[in-house]
């Protein structure tokens, strides 16, 4: 076994991976949940821990704990944005329909006004129109 710390171990192996410092640190929690785990049973036994230690922190279990963090963060980071979702998504909603409705009272007042103040204008524009078919 190398002198390199578990903790060294998967920080090393989530830099080769590109992972981030929150996967680093879960991973290495599921690791010593783990290695607490097996250990009560060793008794003490150095040898026992060493091989406990070493199963551990094989290639395999590595991309384990990894993948364990990520689907982990990933499950937590759901959980966190489906309810804000679910606001943002009536919030908008309802947002969407004041401001149509909103829109459309100005867009009519709008077209009342200038049809009041143009209504001369109108009027005699309308009427050299109809002089000029005849």
């Amino acid at each position: 076994m190398s002198k390199e710390t578990p903790f060294q171990v998967i920080s090393e192996y989530c830099n080769s991976e590109d992972k981030n410092t929150v996967v680093r640190d879960l991973a290495y929690s599921i690791y010593r949940q783990q290695f607490e785990d097996l250990s009560k049973d060793a008794n003490g036994d150095q040898t026992s821990i060493d091989a406990i230690q070493k199963t551990l922190l094989s290639q395999g279990n590595l991309v384990a704990h990894v993948r364990t963090a990520e689907d982990m963060l990933s499950r937590q980071f759901q959980s966190e944005l489906k309810p804000i979702q679910s606001k943002a998504t009536k919030d908008s909603f309802w947002f969407s329909v004041g401001s149509g409705v909103v829109s459309n009272i100005l867009y009519s007042l709008l077209l009342i006004i200038l049809f009041v103040i143009a209504k001369d204008q109108l009027s005699s524009w309308l009427s050299t129109l109809i002089e000029t078919k005849s």
